[in-house]
């Protein structure tokens, strides 16, 4: 037998080992979502493979990690829809959108601030700062969206709405996975 093809049984070896020898400290993408998704039925699966498993570094991550990139995934989301508010208070006239917008742009800066300190807090351990920081971000679209409900506009929101409601819960969901 070669050299080079003792080294690859020997690197396969090890992988298997390693798998077998310590279960959960490597999360697929895939088990991690369905496990997020079976304990709570906000969850969509496919969205959550869908955002997370392209993110560099997702496929070969720890639960740890993955709520990491969850909840950057949720302040990238965040940041897009804040840069939307921005566009959108730049050229709108009617003066309830307006109004609506600018609670949102509040809204979002105070989500990003939760966010920034969240993704801290998951790296350090500080599970429950995580938690609450998450809890909070999961609310913000919501709120955003009852202006426009209230006054009675229809939302430009929707979408990143939607999906930063999705992908926060998914981050506070991995982050209740790790205890």
């Amino acid at each position: 037998m070669r050299p080079s093809s003792i080294c690859i049984l020997l690197a396969v070896a090890v992988l298997l080992l390693h798998h077998h020898l310590l279960p959960g400290v490597e999360a697929s993408v895939e088990k991690a979502c369905r496990d997020a998704a079976n304990a709570s039925p906000k969850i969509n699966y496919d969205f959550c493979v869908a955002e997370l498993r392209p993110y560099p570094g997702s496929q070969v991550g720890d639960q740890k990690w993955l709520a990491v990139i969850a909840a950057s995934l949720t302040k990238d989301k965040a940041t897009s829809a804040s840069d939307k508010v921005k566009g959108l208070l730049a050229n709108t006239s009617d003066t309830k959108t307006k109004q609506c917008l600018e609670s949102c742009e509040s809204v979002y800066e105070d989500l990003l601030s939760d966010l920034k300190t969240s993704i801290l807090a998951i790296k350090e351990g500080r599970l429950g700062d995580a938690k609450t920081h998450l809890s909070a971000a999961v609310d913000a679209p919501s709120t955003c969206e009852q202006g426009f409900e209230e006054l009675k506009v229809p939302s430009p929101l929707n979408k990143e709405d939607s999906d930063l409601t999705q992908i926060s819960t998914i981050a506070l969901a991995f982050t209740n996975m790790l205890g």
